[in-house]
């Protein structure tokens, strides 16, 4: 197969002569879903937006399976093979150097998905990344980035609904508010419902659709929400070319009212009758009739005026991140604030104490500055401190007494919009060490991480520690803070009201373990002396 041509600006050399610009890198990125298994390739320029010059689509049962059976099929398996071989060949001949390879629902919620990962590898080459919910949700908002843009000021609900389950976001403008992951797809609906006859099922599914976003009200009813944007590939087609539609180049948008009668008329059609009016397959209509459903219930709960369609999908999201890692940049920094609101929201859950939190999570990152070099430490550090420094005392919530324990448990268990499970664990674990507990074998969950993370613990643990002694009692008497690495120290210049001598008396046991993995002695002065 022939490629795509590429066009680009020419550069000028220094004796005045053209240049070709530098080519596109081209990338392949692969989605196995609950439905199908997806492959795009597409070029990065060396500036500019990321285009898509092959989509391709294999309809695959892991859905079925995993719903069914709670496990991959071997006949499913041995075709996934088939499949990604194929399409790693199409992806040599293009020459896509750069390739990722993600699943979704169906793989994470199967029991054999360890033993699908490894054939894979072994087959292929390729490393599955089985993406839990939070990633998902990343890679969902890095795809409607360009639409969210869009609408500065409004709250919006992204409504991403695939087989397995239905994310949501809940946005300002750009900005994320919440967001969640219910088990709700399309897949997993039409299979729940089991084999009735055609009225009973819509029923059946009608009921659970409903009862599933009944029960997400405390998520969305306290925002005042005006629009949704929606990714769902089948609904994208079946209502592209409604009437009621106000076209865009890349999507449509529908007013709830009518969008609502539309549904409500196709949700009372037969199968055979549902395929003529959209032109869908059998296969496409199963799965379109728990979308059509699913949407109409979130409409009607939420009260939105329109629902635009956006023709994207989380593969986009997938292709927007690995740009972003090949042109130098990490995907979770590039999501900072996000994570950052997104951890903040779980403190205000939990009563924490907002001011302490700020004061120590500028004074953690001004000693991780100073120190970044001295540790080998980078951004992804920077982020995971800073997010363990604004949950590090929520587990008083639960008790004062041993609340670092507490504060490990929460972190650990709480959708933080971006964190996978073991980035969670890092993290908690960095909140658990910020007291006086050295970290060893008798610590489960730290021992669970790889060797390098636990050594990341220790160093993040030691700076949060450090910071944590700089507001003792939670008085705010330390304004500013100065962090100097110099001559086997480490100076600590303190802007401050009051009485040193309250910090310098735990700063013994507060520096310890920086001091371990440093060898610089803290020390302590009044800012200007």
């Amino acid at each position: 197969m022939a490629k795509a041509a590429s066009g680009g600006k020419r550069e000028v050399g220094p004796a005045g002569r053209r240049r070709p610009a530098a080519p596109p890198v081209l990338m392949a990125g692969i989605d196995l879903g609950s439905t199908a298994l997806r492959m795009n390739i597409a070029e990065l320029p060396a500036d500019g937006d990321i285009r898509i010059i092959e989509e391709l689509t294999h309809p695959i049962s892991t859905g079925a399976d995993t719903f069914r059976h709670g496990r991959i099929l071997p006949e499913t398996l041995g075709s996934i093979l088939s499949i990604l071989g194929d399409y790693l060949r199409l992806a040599d001949d293009y020459g896509a150097e750069f390739r990722r390879a993600v699943g979704s629902s169906a793989i994470r919620e199967a029991f054999n998905r360890d033993i699908l990962a490894d054939r894979v590898r072994h087959d292929t080459g390729l490393d599955l990344e089985i993406l839990d919910t939070v990633e998902e949700s990343r890679l969902a908002y890095h795809a409607l980035l360009p639409w969210l843009r869009q609408r500065q000021g409004n709250y919006s609900l992204a409504l991403i609904i695939g087989g397995g389950s239905t994310e949501m976001m809940i946005l300002r403008g750009e900005d994320l508010q919440v967001g969640g992951v219910k088990r709700l797809g399309t897949s997993r609906l039409f299979h729940a419902a089991g084999q009735s006859g055609s009225q009973t099922r819509a029923e059946i599914l009608r009921a659970m659709a409903t009862n599933i976003v009944n029960s997400s009200r405390d998520f969305y009813q306290e925002y005042s929400i005006s629009s949704f944007f929606l990714i769902n590939r089948s609904l994208y087609r079946a209502f592209r070319g409604d009437p009621a539609a106000e076209r865009r180049p890349n999507d449509f948008v529908i007013a709830a009212e009518p969008l609502r009668l539309r549904l409500g008329q196709a949700c009372g059609l037969g199968h055979l009758e549902l395929g003529r009016l959209f032109n869908l397959g059998l296969t496409d209509i199963e799965l379109l009739i728990p979308a059509m459903m699913i949407l109409d219930s979130f409409i009607e709960a939420v009260e939105a005026a329109e629902v635009t369609f956006t023709n994207t999908e989380m593969l986009s999201g997938l292709l927007v991140e690995m740009g972003m890692t090949i042109r130098g940049g990490n995907p979770l920094t590039s999501f900072r604030r996000q994570m950052v609101r997104s951890a903040r929201a779980v403190g205000e859950r939990y009563g924490y104490d907002r001011a302490h939190a700020r004061l120590v999570t500028e004074f953690a990152l001004a000693i991780f500055d100073e120190l970044r070099d001295t540790l080998d430490l980078d951004d992804q550090d920077r982020l995971f401190l800073e997010l363990a420094a604004v949950l590090h005392d929520v587990g008083g919530y639960i008790s004062e007494n041993l609340h670092h324990r507490h504060s490990a448990y929460l972190i650990k268990w709480s959708d933080i919009v971006g964190l996978n499970e073991n980035d969670r664990t890092l993290i908690s674990q960095t909140a658990y060490f910020h007291r006086l507990e050295t970290p060893s074998d008798e610590h489960s969950d730290y021992m669970a991480l790889s060797s390098r993370d636990r050594v990341r613990v220790i160093k993040l643990a030691g700076i949060l520690r450090l910071a944590d002694v700089l507001d003792r009692g939670h008085r705010q008497t330390v304004k500013k803070l100065r962090a100097e690495a110099v001559g086997g120290k480490l100076r600590l210049s303190l802007n401050m009201s009051g009485d040193m001598g309250i910090i310098s008396d735990a700063l013994p046991k507060k520096a310890d373990l920086l001091e371990l993995v440093t060898g610089l002695r803290v020390v302590l002065q009044r800012d200007g002396v």
